[in-house]
């Protein structure tokens, strides 16, 4: 979830095309068209069309949460589904928040005879090289969640400025300027947390809200929940909390309950375990948030840009990709009771996968 690299971006910048487990098993692809040669269309993102069923790789940069795992099933039921007249198999590989080690993965799908490699990065700038070296050896390549800043792939992304932009200015609406807020980050060096946090930044400083502090909460509820208590610490009188993740904000509900507090204004994601949470508050004092949500589901709309790709259809190099936002007057319709705090909505999966899952 560093910066992200969207439509708005590229054009900003100026450039002339925009820009925005453990492996499975390794074989050559068997597919019966041409996996190989450069892009013949002129167009960098794109590669020679392919027939026949591809073999599609999935590298992943961290594991480390469970949107993170909930990317990977839905990922891998849309291949074993409703892309299996498309797809011979895959291959699906976890970095640990390496960059060498994504490198390494990546060109081991190169040498396996992928077809297609989707990528969810571990450095928006660092996998350039092995992307543009996968898509001269006919390899459609598309990046997303933190994506890869070359004109050698696809990418597909909802736009963390956006979400930062949305959480912050809802943030900034339930408050006074002059008020204190402090913030907590996601996985710090990745673009979507850059971008999350500048444009939330951003949207609060607009409305003179003051922002006291910041930490890492790693999308993760301990990690924020202890990051929250030791800001609370030290910043008594803050008057609302910016977080840019679900579990974060559910994590950081805690800490305010636990200490007798009451529950400040803080913006949440469609994770499960917050919008019960938001749910049961809402219902019992009233208490409001909103929830723009990326959901784990991107990885299937990677997937579908990239096959498309491979049968001839351009989709564009930044095909608009639209970010879910749950409301107070929407919740109702997005919340799970029934179901394990660890998903993420809205999702593509059917109810006995996620309770395999995440039971």
């Amino acid at each position: 979830m560093g910066y992200q690299f969207t439509r708005r971006n590229l054009l900003q910048a100026g450039l002339a095309v925009g820009i925005a487990g453990v492996a499975a098993g390794c074989s050559t692809a068997g597919s019966g068209g041409s996996g190989s040669g450069s892009a013949s269309s002129g167009a960098s993102h794109m590669v020679a069309p392919v027939d026949g069923k591809l073999v599609v790789g999935l590298a992943n940069g961290w594991a480390g949460n469970s949107w993170r795992s909930q990317m990977v099933a839905e990922f891998k039921y849309a291949a074993e589904n409703k892309y299996a007249d498309d797809i011979s198999r895959t291959i699906i590989t976890d970095a640990n928040q390496s960059v060498d080690q994504q490198i390494s993965q990546i060109n081991d799908m190169i040498s396996a005879g992928a077809n297609l490699i989707l990528i969810d990065a571990t450095s928006s700038s660092a996998l350039t090289g092995v992307v543009q070296r996968a898509q001269e050896a006919g390899i459609q390549v598309v990046s997303f969640d933190n994506a890869v800043e070359s004109e050698y792939n696809i990418i597909c992304n909802t736009s963390a400025e956006e979400f930062g932009q949305i959480g912050g200015e809802w943030l900034a609406g339930k408050l006074s300027s002059g008020d204190e807020v402090f913030m907590l980050d996601g996985v710090s060096g990745t673009p979507v947390d850059a971008g999350r946090s500048a444009a939330a930044k951003a949207a609060l400083e607009a409305k003179g809200i003051k922002i006291v502090g910041n930490a890492a909460g790693d999308w993760d509820q301990a990690k924020a929940q202890a990051a929250a208590g030791n800001l609370l610490s030290a910043h008594p009188n803050v008057k609302g909390i910016y977080s840019q993740g679900g579990s974060m904000t559910l994590g950081a509900i805690e800490v305010l309950e636990q200490r007798g507090m009451t529950v400040l204004p803080i913006p949440g994601e469609g994770y499960n375990g917050f919008l019960k949470r938001w749910k049961d508050l809402r219902d019992s004092s009233g208490w409001e948030s909103i929830a723009p949500s990326q959901a784990p589901s991107l990885s299937v709309t990677a997937l579908d840009y990239g096959i498309k790709a491979l049968r001839g259809e351009d989709p564009g190099q930044a095909p608009e990709v639209k970010l879910d936002v749950i409301t107070q007057e929407n919740l109702d319709e997005n919340v799970r009771p029934d179901m394990s705090d660890a998903m993420f909505l809205p999702t593509s999966l059917p109810d006995d996968v996620l309770n395999e899952l995440f039971g």
